[in-house]
């Protein structure tokens, strides 16, 4: 019985660098090869399955979860009966920040399979880890992201680091939005602008001041706001005020890591090294993607893709936050 109407069996060795249609073969074979191992009949453990990446249908899962899919399969096949069932089951209970901390619930949640990075901060979580999915995104330009460690899946708008408002500031100039910060992650960027007195004699800052912006930063942590947006130009600023920042211990290499990366994909959409023709591809998301594909110095962010949509908090007309 297979699911896809295929037959090819590839080696083992190839599966981390499989995607699409072959992928989606092994995840079959594997399938019916744990079927025969276990004694329970194919359709059920199917359905296993399906509850574990909260799915209707497998044909509706990408190669994100047919990895994760394979790679469980693999363990529940080398430990046998006793273990499978146990095994494949999502976590149903997570507990997540309420207010302008929240985010939405995640489709699928479980403990990793094996080592893996993170798919929106690429942090590394280990073997038993809990690693989850985010809901598909309803629209374009924004894609599904990976599987997200459990800071980025809950934690990331409750307790920012530094990479965590890059990453927001990244995503959203990729998709061509404005950028939207709770009360939090503003506080955090506030503190970040205002750590070093003399960031306001900088160049970036005297060409475009940012003191309206540091006033809306510092009302916005104090009130708990849901959602400051800041336009596209002001984050240009920030970034390039924030490249003056000298090293502290509030900044991680990883945080380095992020803004250098922010700074050299900005610049790339701004300059076009790649030549990337504005006939075919306009000048929006889909010219920022394919400059970002074609970059001749990948960073994590190139890597990744994109664009994500991390979420803004939303509110009735009389301020109440609606659950997301």
């Amino acid at each position: 019985m297979t699911l896809f109407g295929v037959e090819e069996v590839l080696p083992r060795g190839n599966e981390a660098e499989l995607a699409g249609p072959r992928l989606r073969e092994q995840v079959d074979q594997a399938a019916d090869a744990l079927s025969a191992t276990v004694g329970e009949d194919p359709q059920a453990l199917r359905g296993r399955l399906l509850k574990l990446v909260n799915l209707p249908r497998l044909s509706d899962t990408d190669d994100h979860d047919l990895r994760e899919v394979l790679r469980e399969l693999r363990v529940c096949e080398q430990e046998g009966k006793a273990a499978y069932r146990a095994r494949l089951q999502r976590v149903t209970r997570v507990d997540r920040p309420a207010g302008i901390a929240q985010l939405p619930r995640p489709r699928s949640v479980k403990p990793a399979s094996s080592a893996g990075a993170c798919g929106l901060c690429a942090d590394g979580y280990d073997v038993g880890d809990l690693i989850g999915r985010m809901p598909s995104p309803d629209e374009l330009p924004y894609v599904p992201m990976g599987w997200l460690c459990w800071h980025c899946l809950v934690q990331r708008r409750r307790q920012p680091r530094r990479r965590d408002v890059l990453l927001r500031f990244f995503h959203a100039l990729f998709a061509g939005d404005g950028v939207g910060l709770n009360g939090i992650e503003c506080g955090l960027l506030l503190e970040w602008l205002t750590a070093d007195p003399a960031l306001s004699n900088s160049k970036p800052w005297k060409a475009d001041p940012l003191e309206n912006t540091v006033v809306r930063l510092r009302t916005s942590a104090a009130d708990g706001k849901p959602t400051t947006w800041l336009s596209t130009q002001t984050v240009h600023t920030i970034v390039a005020v924030l490249r003056e920042v000298p090293a502290s211990p509030a900044t991680t290499v990883q945080d380095e890591e992020a803004l250098a990366a922010l700074v050299q994909h900005l610049a790339e959409w701004e300059t076009n090294p790649a030549a990337v023709p504005a006939s075919r591809y306009g000048t929006g998301w889909c010219f920022r993607r394919q400059v970002l594909a074609l970059t001749e110095h990948p960073t994590v962010l190139s890597q990744l893709g994109g664009p994500f949509f991390l979420y803004q908090c939303k509110t009735t007309q009389t301020g109440q936050l609606v659950e997301p």
